[in-house]
């Protein structure tokens, strides 16, 4: 009797703890120095800068999923060379027209991170901006 209680505690204790760690992690990064840039590379525009804000910073930001910083971190962005910023502002393009970008488990949990169209054309506009 006494070990069922001492497990069913145990339990609790461990899934209070797993919610105070998910409730305690901010949706979204605003720390706006992860934006500054020196001058041989390109900032993120203003409009591309609030879309990654609120749709990628959670995965793709420092203290985000390992394999989708791999991939692009955009708190380490002014740290690329301008014609690697210019290659993954490209692969961005790509993956939010393709939908791959947010993952829709990742979108059924954050709604409002979807992209608008218009969202989408101003990441695009951008991509090609420094591709140039």
């Amino acid at each position: 009797m006494i070990m069922k209680k001492f497990f069913f505690m145990l339990i609790a204790l461990f899934v209070v703890a797993i919610v105070v760690t998910m409730v305690a992690k901010p949706s979204v990064k605003t720390s706006s120095s992860i934006f500054i840039s020196s001058d041989e590379d390109q900032p993120l525009a203003d409009s591309v800068m609030k879309i990654v804000k609120v749709s990628c910073m959670d995965c793709h930001g420092d203290g985000g999923n390992g394999m989708a910083c791999a991939h692009v971190n955009f708190s380490k962005w002014s740290s690329y060379k301008p014609d690697k910023q210019a290659a993954k502002a490209n692969d961005v393009c790509k993956m939010v027209t393709k939908g791959s970008m947010p993952p829709k488990r990742y979108c059924a949990n954050h709604p409002g991170a979807i992209p608008t169209q218009a969202q989408i054309t101003s990441i695009c506009k951008w991509a090609k901006a420094l591709n140039k």
